[in-house]
């Protein structure tokens, strides 16, 4: 997939990576994005403010945790 503009979790909290140029997105599982981008690249977040990405080739890895309740693997998100 290709665009300008990704959020990189979707939870209540988005992060989002914004380019000037192309994003390309692999997927390779669900909680691990490859991403690919040659423009001025940033990231947003509400509470954390902006990053600023330096490099053209990115892993976005989601935390996961067990949830006490069910036991199983979950993301967490903040």
């Amino acid at each position: 997939m290709k665009t300008n503009a990704i959020a990189l979790e979707k939870s209540t909290n988005t992060h989002n990576l914004e380019s000037d140029s192309r994003i390309e997105v692999q997927p390779i599982t669900d909680s691990i994005l490859k991403i690919r981008t040659n423009g001025e690249t940033i990231v947003t977040h509400g509470e954390h403010g902006t990053l600023k990405v330096e490099s053209a080739n990115v892993i976005k890895y989601v935390q996961q945790e067990v949830n006490p309740v069910t036991k199983k693997m979950q993301n967490a998100f903040d």
